[in-house]
């Protein structure tokens, strides 16, 4: 008995072993290539700014936020829901089978989709001045909502591999698609904002084919599924999902809303400014959000072999990482604004200074909020975070209704930022104890 006792806690202490070791080799390959993305997104949005005027540029920039916020209505919180149960599904006993979960998901995306193409089509002059920002253009209007749906299959994909934790192909697949749309921006004689995203669409679009086939040709089949397995797992992205979907709405919206908004109130030419701040700080979160990536299928499986403790540790351990390194992304850009504003984008752009160092104090705040969104998610079924960035959102609303300057849009972002990252980490402090007990 005893020998048996002793076999059981070596066999689970190798499992771990291979665990931890995959664990830092997903956290260092997801971590080299997010920096490369990162990178690639410098590229395009130097050679955006440099190239098209400052309002073209302002209205990229509000096309851009809104397609993001489209993009993940249609994926309809199926980006977070692949990640979790994919992981319970192969973990859980007896495993099952995660083709109904795959098709369920897929046929539900279709659908969310096809219902705000809907919205889209009858309410068509009222959101073309949202989406492009301005009226009678429906060709690029057109375009944005197609590369809407295309995003929204790429993150459908990028789900399925994180859930299955092929984390190189997960990163290796969004590089490659970044450093392709870069191509047009150089070959292209004339760059305007509609030949721009139709370019996009039709190279992403190609892409997503691509993988979508190759996985498909290579893992399953269709004829595996039966209609009692394929329910269940409908209902299952349905209740969980629904949630998701609200929180990735007001996730974007948080990013699309001030460009929106002050494109509308002041104007493209100041859109352009403020979205140096912004992109300021969108640059350095995604460096917080890729382990993220990593934890919402961590967490789930820690769930389905009963070992939170650990992963629980390994969390704290990350809180005090992020917060040292997002200080750190804050001294530098607080230091070299004005350099790093001629270096990515233009010396027009050197007037956004000022504002621009308040921004991006929100780093911290943000980074703290994309350390928790995943695990919130990973352990509770009940939408946390759509609850949250509900609250947020309607606080961006009313500070930004009472703002009149950029600088007073600045301290308004930044003070919804530390809204965001105080409630993400009550919330977790209060459902972290429920776990573990």
């Amino acid at each position: 008995m005893l020998k048996e006792e002793k076999k059981g806690r070596e066999k689970e202490s190798m499992v771990q072993s291979q665990g931890g070791k995959g664990l830092r080799r997903d956290v260092v390959w997801t971590f080299a290539i997010q920096i490369l993305i990162m990178f690639c997104s410098f590229a395009i949005n130097k050679l955006l700014a440099s190239r098209l005027s400052i309002d073209d540029f302002g209205q990229y920039n509000v096309i851009k936020r809104s397609v993001q916020v489209l993009s993940f209505v249609m994926l309809a919180g199926v980006g977070i829901a692949l990640p979790r149960y994919i992981p319970l599904y192969r973990n859980g006993t007896p495993p099952r089978r995660i083709m109904p979960l795959l098709m369920a998901s897929l046929i539900y995306i279709v659908g969310i989709s096809i219902a705000v193409f809907a919205v889209c089509m009858i309410f068509s002059s009222q959101m073309q001045e949202i989406i492009i920002g301005s009226e009678a253009e429906d060709g690029l209007y057109y375009a944005a909502l197609a590369y809407a749906f295309i995003l929204a299959m790429s993150q459908y994909v990028f789900a399925y591999y994180r859930g299955i934790s092929h984390f190189k192909w997960y990163n290796g697949s969004q590089l490659a698609i970044q450093m392709a749309i870069i191509i047009p921006l150089v070959l292209l004689p004339v760059l305007t904002v509609s030949n721009v995203f139709v370019s996009w669409l039709l190279i992403t679009t190609v892409f997503v084919a691509f993988l979508l086939v190759r996985e498909l040709k290579r893992h399953y089949q269709l004829s595996t599924i039966d209609y009692q397995s394929f329910r269940e797992s409908f209902h299952e992205i349905i209740r969980y999902s629904s949630g998701r979907l609200v929180a990735d709405f007001f996730q974007f919206s948080l990013a699309a809303f001030p460009l929106i908004y002050i494109s509308n109130v002041l104007g493209l030419q100041p859109t352009a400014y403020f979205s140096v701040g912004i992109f300021f700080v969108t640059m350095i979160t995604p460096i917080f959000s890729f382990m993220g990536i990593i934890l919402l299928p961590y967490v789930s499986q820690a769930i389905a072999r009963h070992e939170m403790t650990s992963a629980t540790r390994f969390i704290h351990r990350l809180l005090l990482l992020y917060v040292c390194g997002s200080l750190f992304f804050i001294a530098v850009l607080s230091l070299f604004t004005e350099f790093l504003t001629t270096l990515l984008f233009a010396a027009d752009y050197v007037v956004a200074t000022d504002f621009t160092r308040i921004m991006v104090l929100s780093i911290l705040p943000q980074a703290i909020y994309m350390l928790y969104r995943n695990t919130i998610d990973a352990v509770s079924v009940i939408p946390y975070n759509a609850i949250i960035l509900g609250v947020c959102i309607l606080a961006m609303v009313i500070s930004f209704m009472l703002s009149t300057t950029l600088t007073e849009f600045a301290w308004a972002y930044l003070a919804v930022s530390l809204l965001q990252g105080l409630l993400s980490f009550i919330t977790w402090q209060v459902i972290k104890t429920r776990v573990t007990n």
